[in-house]
């Protein structure tokens, strides 16, 4: 067990209560990330969405969705 130069009983007692309680929470959201990963596959999008570029100083631009994915594009930011 580490400790602190100078900690009292009170402080290694909520120290230790607060470590469990991360690490608990750490087991919950692997749980959680988990069971997302083993979710089924959605359902299929049968409407063609487009966006609207906001790119300052250029034209507006409209495209679609599958447009965001093209030219090795695997990963979308919003």
């Amino acid at each position: 067990m580490v400790t602190f130069p100078g900690e009292s009983a009170e402080y290694r007692a909520a120290r230790n209560d607060l470590l469990q309680a991360e690490m608990d929470l750490r087991r919950q959201i692997e749980s959680v990330a988990a069971q997302r990963r083993a979710l089924p596959p959605g359902g299929l999008v049968d409407k063609a969405y487009t966006f609207t570029t906001a790119t300052p100083g250029r034209r507006e631009q409209r495209m679609g969705l599958s447009d965001l994915f093209t030219g090795g594009k695997d990963s979308l930011i919003v």
